[in-house]
């Protein structure tokens, strides 16, 4: 159905497709387009080491067509306390609430655990992001805190509470 795979400089287009995206921008805490540059060399910097970068991004796949359906992401990953944070999102709207992101997640917590011995992964949402709280919920994650107006949104400038959801 799906799977994952490492960032590579032909997912160019794809890349930007996604992170300049201004639909997506409240959801991902992100404020600015991203250059051409900042792009290369995100996607550079996807090739280093886990130790200098402390994330990790990947293409979520279809199986039968090869075809880019999103990203998922390790960040702030801590080896020392064993935790990182999980981000996810499937691009086209067409493609969500088939079991693309369940399965994303799934094989994403198993790299983490077995490859990476990472036992606590955590996720930070909007309170107004319903969706993307039901699925991680779905998907295992438990809320474990709200901090009250702790970001400011990139997109209208109030200010939003996050919560926070793990999965230990």
């Amino acid at each position: 159905m799906i799977y994952l795979r490492n960032l590579t400089i032909d997912d160019f287009d794809y890349l930007n497709s996604v992170e300049n995206n201004k639909t997506f921008w409240k959801y991902s805490f992100q404020n600015k387009n991203y250059s051409k540059e900042d792009l290369i060399q995100f996607i550079y910097d996807s090739q280093l080491p886990l130790e200098q970068t402390n994330q990790i991004r990947f293409v979520i796949c279809k199986t039968e067509t090869d075809e880019p359906l999103g990203f998922i992401d390790l960040f702030e990953i801590d080896f020392t306390k064993s935790q990182a944070g999980i981000s996810i999102l499937i691009s086209n709207s067409e493609n969500r609430s088939k079991g693309y992101g369940k399965l994303s997640v799934k094989k994403i917590c198993e790299y983490a655990r077995k490859e990476l011995k990472i036992k606590n992964l955590y996720c930070n949402i909007s309170v107004d992001n319903i969706l993307s709280l039901n699925f991680f919920k779905s998907v295992g994650f438990k809320e474990i805190s709200k901090n009250n107006n702790l970001y400011v949104s990139s997109i209208d400038n109030h200010h939003e509470s996050i919560i926070q959801m793990q999965c230990i």
